[in-house]
Order: C-alpha cells, then sequence, then structure tokens
C-alpha cells in the first residue's frame, strides 16, 4: 500500500475533521474518497484540479510579518 503525505494546515484540519464527522466515517477514510472519485493520470491533472478549487486568483493572501 502506498503512502501519501499531505501538509494542511489547522484550519483545513479542522474542516476535514467536520466533514468526516457528518458523513460518519474517519479522515483518512474520507480522504480516500476523495482521491478516489477523481482519477489524476498525472500531478499536472492534480495541479489543475487544485487551481480550480482554489478560488478567484485575483484575490491575493498576504503573509503577517
Amino acid at each position: 500500500m502506498s503512502v501519501l503525505t499531505i501538509r494542511i494546515s489547522e484550519k483545513e484540519k479542522t474542516t476535514l475533521a467536520r466533514r468526516a464527522k457528518e458523513e460518519g466515517t474517519t479522515t483518512g477514510a474520507l480522504v480516500r474518497r476523495m482521491i478516489q472519485e477523481r482519477p489524476f493520470t498525472t500531478a499536472a491533472d492534480l495541479l489543475a484540479e487544485m487551481d480550480s478549487l482554489m478560488g478567484d486568483k485575483r484575490l491575493a493572501i498576504r503573509k503577517r510579518p
């Protein structure tokens, strides 16, 4: 079995845990299902999907000093 490591923020972790709880499953099972729903052939496919989910590209997020 392959292992996939993904870095997500605390806010994303909270959102993922909430969605998993709403669906009555674990976060790992939810992530596996999400990955299986949409097969990605290449990393470019994955990046294109990620960009489409990021929202309006005109919005800027600035890091706090």
